[in-house]
């Protein structure tokens, strides 16, 4: 977007009427005398902010915009005694209820002073959901908040350590970041990183979310991050560690691996600025992970060998690497965080936040362990830009406004100059024996993407009289994606010397577009608060414009063969809408218990690089070669009913027990066609797959105030299944000759039962946390006894159950203001792996593979032990934390 259309969207912040709900809290509650008469216009604040309200002719009060925290509630009032309520908790989009009784002054009682009474029930929630404070993030043994939200009900992980809420893909989960969304366009993970200590709160919402959230089929994870205060705050978190395993049969020469390679630094500090009004929040993090895959520099880029005899022993092989152990997967990131508050008058605050995070990571391939130099490098840089003016109009009615501006970069290559003449040694590689390492070479691939999101969002709160709390808003969306890919080539043959080159005009080797999709999203919700109902209805409203074209032929995608006029061959795309209902009902069937009942429609259009991919529409000659995006593909839809219950069982223990469904239609797949040209065949992205989640969770909560105790227990047993779990599924089939699924089979990430656990003890001088998972296995499909797949009994079989256990154990020491914590973390205590994940090799397998000579670069055995199957070993962490 030019710098003209974001100044008009800057202006534009100034000029229009829009905090959201969904980022601030309510309370309410009664205030009466001695005698429980209702008492009138009694003055109750939350202490250290401008909220507040007064009772009216029943003695009723509500304040409205209230940041999540912990709050002192003051209520006052002439010829009574001021009482004090203490550790007052207010979440988001939550309503606390806090009630008073008030004494006579001449009763000589002076101020009161007394503590809220821990609810481990929430009345008005709706729909399955969890909350994780910043706070617990910093005792637990977690490195983000993802591995909290893991922990939670209702959520699984895949394989590769993936995010699944309530069995859907986790692309269908959406990231929201102080009220705004903040997912990366191509691929809807999350763009804008937040560290444990700039959080204040995670919310986890896996069951129907309201309507203010759209554009996910599966689950909302929303962060509030801190702000400044009118105090000076700070923390700083230093911590040295390794990889400890003496599995070195499951990760190669992992006994290399430095015992201080992984390193953090994380600092938080805030505070009033010179000029009291206005607040500041910095956090910064620098990461260093050194790695636990590790290959070794046999082979260099510029070997080439001969593998054109029958007889082994006339191979000529040309390794010329200095054997050096050399990391596979190691990582670099520094991201920062500023924010600043200004509280303008009472009732108006505006604040700015900028986020940056920087990536450099190295990703492991199997197949070059023996040339580690073959494998490009990652690269992503993120910004965001956050403009909130929030504006109370009335004690009944407060608005939103939120501009955004967020920018994403990421990049892949081996040297970032596509014309470096090292690239030459990307020629001269013949073919190779089944089974062995590569042996030299050079990663020939190029990927340079970018993206740029700007967002206006608005939103508005009014409460009418006692019992509708009715929300209102729209959000504008304008994405700029950029995107280019190639291979480079060289070929002496045909362009007369080793000068690599970029085949700008053949589209099988050279893709790259520019797209600016839109989206225009607006929503109406009442959450009606009765005594013994609590009702949330909402309607939301999506619309969608992929501001693209797509071929009118299919069986001549780029007008090659037919070679008809632009307009006959092309069409644009179809602009994509839906409303979608919400509706939740919260019971109280008693002072510590809620039955709650919720239905949703959700519409979410697929990742964006799905609708672009393969911009020129060329097909691949051969069989199966090439997959189109599809620009026209329809939104992926979901409907989900749950029912549940919360029960506090004793003061001290609570209950949340759910049971739900979710059907999924128009779930991105492929479709498979065959060109004019005749055996040219190809797959096309189309909303083909389907599927349909049936679940339980049962979440308990402890929490002991006065021993400072608290734990949790999250099981959750579902079934996910699908026709596929990849959307490319129906396109891999047809590649390896396989019949596609036509029927529900278990997906991949289909883990029929899932146990989480968490313990946290926080002691005058020690503090400790525990985490613990236990996972069912995965499903997988079988082999016959010659190693066939047997494609009958696709994900019928189960991989072995999953244990998992960390620490963090702390020695907290107190010197003046400052309080000091020396800690050890450890993960995966256990040096967990997966013993069922490597074939079985026959005898005959073996022998084959010497008698054929590849053991002279390796052996079959460490040919099919891919680490990447595994997990991350054991790894123990030490540091020290301030806080002041």
């Amino acid at each position: 977007m030019t710098t003209k259309r974001l100044m008009l969207l800057m202006a534009t912040l100034w000029v229009t009427a829009g905090a959201a709900w969904a980022q601030s809290g309510k309370i309410e509650g009664r205030v009466v005398d001695q005698e429980g008469e209702p008492l009138i216009g009694v003055n109750v604040i939350v202490e250290g902010t401008t909220r507040g309200a007064s009772t009216d002719l029943d003695g009723n009060y509500f304040i409205l915009n209230v940041r999540p925290g912990t709050y002192n509630l003051v209520a006052s009032y002439l010829g009574f005694d001021t009482v004090t309520i203490t550790d007052v908790e207010v979440s988001t989009d939550r309503t606390t209820t806090i009630n008073f009784e008030l004494f006579e002054s001449g009763l000589m009682l002076g101020e009161v002073v007394v503590s809220a009474q821990a609810n481990m029930i929430t009345r008005d929630r709706t729909s399955a959901s969890a909350k994780v404070s910043g706070d617990d993030l910093t005792i637990l043994p977690v490195d983000n908040f993802q591995q909290a939200v893991s922990l939670q009900a209702g959520v699984t992980r895949g394989q590769g350590g993936t995010l699944h809420i309530r069995g859907g893909r986790s692309s269908e989960v959406k990231y929201y970041v102080d009220g705004i969304a903040v997912s990366n366009p191509f691929n809807f993970g999350l763009s804008v990183p937040v560290e444990n200590t700039a959080v204040q709160e995670v919310e986890v919402i896996s069951g129907s979310f309201n309507a203010e959230f759209g554009q996910a089929n599966s689950g909302i994870i929303n962060i509030v991050t801190r702000e400044g205060g009118d105090a000076y705050r700070g923390t700083f978190i230093s911590s040295l560690g390794g990889y400890f395993s003496n599995r070195d049969d499951i990760y190669f020469e992992i006994d290399e691996a430095n015992p201080v390679g992984i390193r953090s630094f994380e600092g938080s500090f805030s505070g009033p600025t010179p000029f009291k009004p206005i607040k500041f929040f910095i956090n910064a993090r620098y990461s260093e992970d050194e790695g636990h895959l590790f290959g070794r520099r046999i082979f260099s880029p510029a070997d080439s060998s001969n593998f054109s005899s029958a007889n082994a022993d006339s191979w000529n092989i040309v390794s010329t690497g200095d054997s050096s152990i050399v990391s596979m997967n190691d990582r670099v990131g520094l991201t920062t965080l500023g924010k600043l508050t200004w509280d303008m008058t009472r009732d108006i605050k505006l604040s700015y936040s900028f986020t940056r995070g920087y990536t450099r990571a190295s990703f492991y391939n199997h197949m070059y362990r023996l040339n580690p130099d073959f494998m490009p490098t990652q690269r992503s840089e993120n910004f965001n830009h956050l403009v909130t003016w929030n504006h109370v109009l009335s004690n009944r009615l407060f608005y939103n406004v939120r501009v955004t501006a967020n920018m994403t970069n990421f990049t892949q290559y081996v040297y970032e100059d596509s014309t470096d003449p090292r690239y030459r040694y990307i020629f001269g590689r013949g073919n190779q024996p089944s089974f062995m390492f590569s042996t030299g070479g050079v990663d020939n691939y190029y990927l340079d993407r970018n993206s740029a999101t700007y967002a206006l969002r608005f939103d508005i709160t009014r409460q009418t009289g006692r019992h509708h709390l009715i929300k209102a808003g729209f959000e504008y969306r304008y994405n700029e994606l950029n995107y280019e890919d190639f291979r480079i080539q060289v070929n002496p043959f045909t362009f007369g010397d080793f000068t690599p080159r970029i085949q700008f005009n053949d589209a099988r080797l050279y893709r790259q577009y520019s797209r600016t999709p839109l989206e225009i999203s607006a929503y109406i919700q009442d959450k009606i608060e009765i005594e013994d109902l609590i009702i949330n209805v909402g309607l939301r409203f999506d619309y969608f414009d992929p501001q693209s074209r797509v071929p009118t032929d299919l069986r001549d995608p780029d007008n090659s063969l037919t070679n008809r006029p632009e307009e006959e061959a092309f069409r644009d795309a179809d602009v994509k809408w839906q409303f979608s209902p919400r509706l939740g009902f919260a019971f109280p069937i008693t002072a510590s218990g809620v039955i709650y009942a919720s239905y949703g429609q959700f519409f979410q259009i697929p990742e964006f690089q799905r609708l672009y991919e393969n911009p020129r529409f060329a097909v691949r000659g051969g069989t199966f070669n090439t997959v189109l995006g599809n620009a026209d593909l329809e939104a992926q839809r979901s409907v989900l009913y749950e029912i549940g219950l919360q029960q506090q069982l004793n003061p001290f223990l609570a209950l949340d027990l759910t049971v739900y469904h979710r059907d999924i239609r128009n779930l991105l797949g492929t479709q498979l066609f065959e060109a004019y040209s005749g055996g040219d065949s190809y797959g096309v992205y189309q909303n083909v797959d389907f599927g349909s989640v049936r679940g339980v969770t049962a979440a308990f909560s402890l929490f002991e105030p006065s021993s400072g105790l608290s734990a949790s227990l999250n099981y959750t047993y579902q079934s996910v299944r699908g026709n596929g779990s990849d959307p490319q599924q129906a396109f891999f089939d047809a590649q390896n000759n396989t019949e596609a699924t036509a029927v529900l089979i278990p997906l991949a990430w289909d883990l029929r039962h899932n146990l989480a656990g968490t313990i946290a003890m926080r002691l005058q001088d020690w503090n400790v946390g525990v985490t613990g998972e236990y996972r069912t296995g995965y499903p997988f499909t079988p082999r016959d006894i010659v190693g066939s797949v047997v494609t009958e009994q696709r994900n019928e079989a189960r991989y072995n159950p999953e244990v998992y256990f960390d620490l963090r154990a702390s020695r907290v020491i107190r010197i003046g203001g400052v309080t000091g914590q020396f800690f050890l973390i450890g993960e995966n205590l256990l040096d967990f792996y997966r013993t069922d994940r490597y074939p079985n090799l026959r005898r005959d397998e073996i022998e084959a593979s010497r008698a054929s000579g590849i053991e002279r670069v390796n052996t079959r055995e460490d040919f099919v032990r891919n680490p990447l199957v595994q997990p991350t070993p054991r790894i123990i962490r030490a540091g020290v934390q301030f806080d002041f």
